[in-house]
C-alpha cells in the first residue's frame, strides 16, 4: 500500500489540545490501529502545533462519515459500500468513537473515518480544496470538517479496514472532474446565461487549451469568454473550471485516444454557438488568437513568419481561411449525416411521403439523424453567407473587442531579439522558437552567424585604425542599440571627414538589424526646421536604432528634440487615420555627419547626452568592390549581427557601464568647448578680472554685434544673462543703470 503519515498525542478525547508531536508512518493495518488509539492529525504542522496557518505538508486526506445525510438504514455508508462507490481508490477506514452509538439525538449507525493516501500537498488551500471537491461529490461526507487544521478523536477500540486500489484519491478525483467536463460539454448551450455558465466555460476552456496549450494566451481567451457570463461567476469558481480543463487537456495531449471521438470533434468544432456575426467573431477570435489581434492604435495586426505586423488584408485573409475550414468541416458533417439518413431509410421516407408525415413516422434514431442533417445544412448555408464581403467586414468589426490587446504588450520584453529563424535573449544569447505570445513586431534581416567574421573584424580594424579599446566601446554601443530599452540617454554623433567609413559602418549595422532600425530625417534634430513630428515619431515605436544622416554645415541642434529622442520619457505619436498613442522610447539615436551641428544650450541636460565618436581614418575604396556596404552585408551580414549581440551580452554583464575611451572623451570635450559661445565672446570682446564692470545694455549690444558678425544665432537677453550668471559674474542695479561686475568690454583702442 501507499504509506501515509499521521501525527498523534498521548491522549484521546481532549478537544483543547493543539500539540501533536508523535509521528506515525502508516504502511499496514496494525500501524493504523496503534495510531488511531490517540487523538491525531493527518498533516505536518509548524512546531507540531495544529492550525491551518501552520500547515506545512500532507500525504493523507481524512474524511468523516457520520451517516447523518439520511435516516434510511439502506443508504448508510459502510467501508464496503464506500469501496464500491469509489472503486479503484486505495484507502483505509477506522470506526469512530461514536460508531453504532446514539449521537446528538440521532439513532445508532455506522460512523467512521476514511484515510486516503495522496500525493504530497504543501499548500493549505489546495489541501482544503481537495477535501471540498470530494465532499461536493458525495453528500455522506461531513461538510463541517473540511479545513486544513482538523484533528480526529482517538478510539482505542477502533475497527480498521484496508481497501486496495490502483489510484490515489487526488488522481481519481482529477479523472472524475474530467468526466464531469464531458457531461458539461454535452449540456452546453449557445448562451452564457445563469444555468449554463459552467457548462459553456468548461467546453470553451477545453477548446482553447487543446488549441493553444496551457499558455497565458489560452488563459486570456478564457477570461475574455468568462466576461460574457451574466451574472458573472466568482473568481474561485472560474479557477476550478480552468484547473479541471488544464488537467483534461494534459490528459488529451498525453493520450490521444483518451477522449471519445465525438467529444473531441465537439471540442475542435468550428461551429459557432449561434449563427450570427457575433457567433462567428467568437470562433474567429478563439481559433486564431495566435494569428490576429486588434487595437485602436494599430488597427488589425496579423502574425506571419515570427512577426506581428499591422496588416488588415492579412487579417481579412485569416477570416477567409476560417470560412474555408468551416465549409470543409460542415460538408463532412453533412455527408456523414446524409449517409446515415440513407442507411436508416430517412431519405427514402422523405421522398415517399410528405415531410410532416415522415417526421411523425420517424423512430428516435431516425429523428436524431434527420436533425443532424438539417443542422449541418443550416451551418453550411451560414458559412457561405459568411464569405460575402459585407459579412466578412461585419465579423471583423464584431471581433475587435474579442481580439483586443493593449498596444503596450507589443515588443514589451526589451531583451528579446527576433531573427528569421528564432528569438534570442540578448542577456545570454539563449534562443527559443518563434512564439506569437512574444508579441514581437520587428525582426532582423538575417540570422546571426560566424560566417564572414574575419571579413567584418578586418573592416573594423581599418575603420577604427586597429584601436581595440575603441572597437570594444563601439561594439557595446551597438549592443545597446540592439536592446529595446533606453539604458543610456545619449545622441551618438559619428563625426569625421568624408571617406572615413562612418556611413558604411552605421548603414551596415542598421541593415542587419532589419526592421529594428529606422532612418529619420536629420531635420528632426535641427532647430528651426518644420517637420511632421508626431507622424515621424510614430515610426520610431519599437525601433532600437534610429539613424539620422548628414546635416548641412552650420546648422543648430534642436535641444528640445534631442532631449525628447534621447530620453526615457514617453513620446506622444500618431499614425495617419489612427488613434493617437504614447510609448516609451526603446531606441539608441545616432547621427553621422561631416559637420558637427552647433549647440546653443550650455546646460548639462543636453551635454551629458552628446557623445562624439571620431572616425579619423581615411579609407581608400577597393577597386574590385563597387559597394563596400553591400559587400559586407552579403559576405559577413550574419557575423555583423553576432558581433552586435555579443556587444549586448557584454554591456549587460558590465551592468551597462559604458566607459568611453580617451578619443571619445577628447572629441566630446572639444565639441563642447567649440560650442561655448559665451566663452568665445568673452575671449574676443572682453577682459575679465576683479574691479572691472560693464553696463548690461552695452554688454548685450556688443554680444549681439559679435554674433551677427560671425553669422551665429543670436541668443535672447534671457539666455545671455543666464550665461552671465552661470559664468559667475555678478549683476547689480543702480539708480542710473544695470551693471555686470567682473568683466569689461575691450576698448577698440586696446585691440
Amino acid at each position: 500500500m501507499h504509506p501515509f503519515t499521521l501525527y498523534a498525542t498521548d491522549m484521546a478525547g481532549k478537544q483543547t489540545n493543539s500539540h501533536y508531536p508523535n509521528r506515525h508512518e502508516i504502511t499496514s493495518r496494525p500501524e493504523l490501529e496503534i495510531a488511531v488509539c490517540f487523538d491525531h492529525v493527518a498533516a505536518t504542522y509548524k512546531g507540531n502545533h495544529r492550525s491551518s496557518a501552520n500547515f506545512l505538508v500532507s500525504d493523507c486526506v481524512v474524511m468523516d462519515i457520520d451517516n447523518d445525510h439520511t435516516e434510511n438504514p439502506d443508504e448508510w455508508v459502510t467501508p464496503e459500500s464506500l469501496s464500491e462507490v469509489m472503486s479503484g481508490v486505495e484507502f483505509m477506514t477506522a470506526t469512530s468513537r461514536n460508531h453504532m452509538r446514539i449521537k446528538g439525538g440521532e439513532s445508532a449507525r455506522p460512523r467512521l473515518h476514511a484515510y486516503y493516501p495522496i500525493n504530497k500537498i504543501s499548500d493549505a488551500s489546495e489541501y482544503a480544496g481537495l477535501k471540498k471537491r470530494l465532499a461536493a461529490r458525495f453528500d455522506f461526507f461531513d461538510h463541517n470538517a473540511l479545513d486544513a487544521g482538523r484533528f480526529i478523536y482517538g478510539n482505542p477500540t477502533a475497527e480498521v479496514d484496508f481497501f486496495e486500489g490502483e489510484q490515489l484519491l487526488d488522481e481519481w478525483i482529477a479523472v472524475a472532474d474530467e468526466q464531469d467536463m464531458f457531461a458539461a460539454f454535452d449540456a452546453a448551450t449557445i448562451t452564457i446565461g445563469e444555468g449554463s455558465r459552467n457548462a459553456t466555460l468548461s467546453r470553451f476552456a477545453g477548446r482553447v487549451l487543446i488549441r493553444y496549450g496551457n499558455t497565458a494566451q489560452a488563459r486570456e481567451l478564457f477570461d475574455r469568454k468568462s466576461m460574457l457570463c451574466d451574472p458573472p461567476l466568482p473568481d474561485a469558481e472560474l479557477g476550478l473550471i480552468w484547473d479541471s480543463a488544464c488537467k483534461f487537456a494534459a490528459k488529451v495531449a498525453a493520450e490521444p485516444g483518451y477522449v471519445p471521438p465525438e467529444v473531441y470533434e465537439q471540442l475542435t468544432s468550428l461551429r459557432p454557438d449561434d449563427f450570427t456575426d457575433v457567433g462567428q467573431a467568437m470562433i474567429l477570435a478563439g481559433e486564431y488568437a495566435d494569428r490576429i489581434c486588434y487595437s485602436p492604435a494599430t488597427a488589425w495586426m496579423a502574425y506571419d513568419k515570427g512577426v506581428w505586423e499591422e496588416n488588415e488584408p492579412k487579417a481579412q485573409h485569416v477570416v477567409q481561411e476560417l470560412t474555408s475550414r468551416q465549409i470543409e468541416q460542415a460538408q463532412k458533417e453533412l455527408d456523414t449525416a446524409t449517409q446515415q439518413a440513407s442507411r436508416l431509410g430517412v431519405t427514402a421516407m422523405l421522398v415517399a411521403m410528405s415531410k410532416a408525415k415522415a417526421l411523425s413516422a420517424f423512430t428516435r434514431e431516425q429523428s436524431q439523424v434527420y436533425q443532424e442533417m438539417m443542422a449541418a445544412q443550416d451551418w453550411l448555408k451560414f458559412i457561405y453567407k459568411c464569405r460575402s464581403d459585407r459579412t466578412i467586414l461585419a465579423v471583423m468589426r464584431q471581433a475587435r473587442p474579442l481580439a483586443l490587446i493593449n498596444p503596450q504588450v507589443l515588443d514589451a520584453d526589451p531583451y528579446l531579439l527576433n531573427t528569421p529563424s528564432a528569438t534570442f535573449d540578448l542577456r545570454d544569447t539563449s534562443r527559443h522558437e518563434h512564439s506569437p505570445a512574444d508579441m514581437l513586431t520587428k525582426q532582423t534581416a538575417l540570422d546571426p552567424s560566424d560566417e564572414g567574421m574575419q571579413i567584418w573584424l578586418d573592416s573594423l580594424a581599418v575603420t577604427f585604425g586597429g584601436d581595440a579599446e575603441l572597437i570594444g566601446y563601439v561594439q557595446r554601443v551597438c549592443g545597446l542599440a540592439a536592446i529595446g530599452k533606453v539604458l543610456i540617454e545619449a545622441l551618438i554623433i559619428a563625426y569625421g571627414d568624408g571617406n572615413n567609413g562612418k556611413s558604411t559602418f552605421w548603414n551596415t549595422i542598421a541593415r542587419v538589424l532589419g526592421s529594428y532600425a529606422e532612418t529619420i530625417s536629420s531635420e528632426v534634430l535641427i532647430a528651426g526646421k518644420k517637420n511632421n513630428a508626431k507622424h515621424e515619431m510614430a515610426e520610431t515605436r519599437a525601433r532600437r536604432l534610429l539613424i539620422a544622416g548628414e546635416n548641412d554645415e552650420g546648422v543648430r541642434l534642436s535641444t528640445s528634440s534631442t532631449k525628447q529622442l534621447a530620453s526615457t520619457d514617453k513620446i506622444a505619436a500618431e499614425k495617419k487615420y489612427k488613434d493617437p498613442f504614447s510609448f516609451t522610447p526603446s531606441h539608441t539615436l545616432v547621427l553621422y555627419t561631416n559637420h558637427l551641428p552647433r549647440v546653443g544650450a550650455m546646460d548639462t541636460g543636453i551635454w551629458r547626452r552628446l557623445i562624439v565618436i571620431p572616425f579619423e581614418q581615411t579609407i581608400t575604396p577597393k577597386q574590385d568592390i563597387k559597394n563596400y556596404a553591400d559587400h559586407l552585408y552579403a559576405k559577413a551580414g550574419g557575423a555583423v549581427l553576432a558581433w552586435i549581440m555579443e556587444g549586448a551580452r557584454l554591456i549587460h554583464s558590465e551592468n551597462y557601464h559604458l566607459a568611453p575611451p580617451k578619443q571619445v572623451v577628447a572629441a566630446s570635450e572639444a565639441y563642447r568647448a567649440a560650442n561655448d559661445w559665451f566663452a568665445h565672446f568673452l575671449e574676443d570682446c572682453c577682459q575679465v578680472g576683479q574691479g572691472l564692470s560693464e553696463q548690461s545694455k552695452d554688454l548685450y549690444d556688443a554680444y549681439r554685434s559679435w554674433a551677427i558678425g560671425r553669422g551665429e544665432y543670436v541668443r535672447s537677453t534671457s539666455d545671455f544673462y543666464a550665461a552671465v550668471d552661470k559664468g559667475g559674474y555678478t549683476r547689480r542695479r543702480t539708480a542710473r543703470a544695470r551693471f555686470v561686475d567682473g568683466l569689461a568690454l575691450i576698448s577698440e583702442f586696446d585691440l
